[in-house]
């Protein structure tokens, strides 16, 4: 196991801030950090440019690499609410932007969201693919000259539709726009009964990010590894057979399940 491209995510998580976060990668032996965008974590808004400043030669000093979670909560780059559509490109925006300030190499995208009361309708999934391409046109073209990677994550089983659950979704979504890369979530695959395998397989050299903890299979849990039922070993040994050297981040919000999950990938 390579320490250096694992990392952690400053989740929420009580007593626990940015500079706490950085410290525990530090005393975990890890490569890198992923900076969750939301409110109280690392939100755009609560990090001034003095601050951002300090947390980027912070960074540097420590030897750490950084990306950046776009924000999670009340967030739909799909929603049929211009309002509500335009002000999660606004956030999403900040994300990027902080990214940049930071020297960031990769920002996380969730894709869009629809409610199962809308699926029945005709050409609603078409017309939310219509919204969404919108939202990421905005983003890329803003990234490209950022010079920030944008990598689009799968979801999690859900109440009605977020956009990319397969494999298909996946390579239709980052195949349909140019500098788009694929994050693969192997938590949220769990929970939709996907093959790590072969969803690995089919990213290809489309797969530039990935996100692993674990969960019964039900719904999202964020556990620490081997307290679920995630095939984890099969994850690892995709990502090995298929040559990936990207980052891997541990987005589990408790630090002693995180310690956890280290020792457990160490042991194998």
């Amino acid at each position: 196991m390579d320490r250096h491209q694992l990392g952690l995510s400053t989740f929420l998580w009580p007593g626990m801030d940015v500079e706490r976060w950085l410290e525990l990668a530090l005393g975990l032996g890890l490569g890198g950090v992923e900076l969750r965008a939301d409110p109280r974590a690392a939100g755009p808004g609560d990090l001034s440019p003095a601050v951002r400043l300090r947390l980027r030669n912070q960074l540097a000093e420590r030897g750490l690499w950084s990306t950046v979670h776009a924000p999670i909560y009340d967030l739909n780059l799909a929603s049929p609410l211009r309002a509500i559509a335009a002000a999660s490109v606004e956030e999403v925006i900040g994300a990027l932007d902080l990214a940049s300030d930071l020297g960031s190499r990769l920002l996380v995208v969730h894709p869009g969201h629809v409610d199962s009361d809308y699926l029945p309708l005709t050409g609603e999934r078409d017309l939310a693919w219509r919204r969404f391409s919108l939202a990421i046109e905005v983003i890329l073209a803003r990234a490209a000259r950022k010079g920030v990677q944008v990598a689009l994550e799968n979801k999690q089983r859900p109440r009605g539709w977020d956009m990319v659950h397969t494999p298909a979704e996946h390579v239709q979504a980052v195949d349909r726009f140019p500098g788009l890369g694929a994050c693969l979530d192997f938590g949220h695959l769990h929970t939709t009964g996907g093959d790590p395998t072969a969803y690995v397989a089919a990213l290809g050299e489309r797969l530039v990010h990935v996100h692993l903890h674990d969960n019964r299979g039900e719904r999202d849990e964020h556990l620490p590894l081997g307290r679920g039922s995630l095939p984890w070993r099969a994850a690892w040994a995709a990502l090995s057979s298929a040559g990936y050297r990207g980052p891997i981040v541990l987005e589990i919000p408790d630090p002693d399940g995180l310690r956890e999950s280290v020792a457990v990938l160490e042991r194998g």
